[in-house]
């Protein structure tokens, strides 16, 4: 995705509460264990950081790999650790 403006069915899905990365694979059709592969993490870890856990900077510049979203959209996120 070349345009790093959100979509308005992820901005209506955030404002309701669902976490970004949620919000971005439900709305491009991925299940967990899509995202889970196309990323090289497990499942549960998807699973985990959607429900709000932190989590670091290589696994978030997978997803946003994985998710072909800039990266910087998921670096405004104030959960993220910059830990290894």
């Amino acid at each position: 995705m070349k345009d790093s403006r959100i979509p308005e069915p992820i901005l209506t899905a955030m404002s309701q509460g669902t976490h970004i990365i949620r919000a971005y694979r439900e709305y491009l059709g991925y299940s967990i264990e899509d995202l889970a592969v196309a990323c090289g993490l497990a499942a549960e870890e998807i699973q985990n950081i959607e429900s709000g856990l932190r989590y670091n900077k290589g696994y978030r510049d997978r997803i946003a790999r994985s998710l072909s979203i800039p990266v910087g959209i998921l670096e405004a996120e104030s959960d993220i650790s910059d830990a290894a």
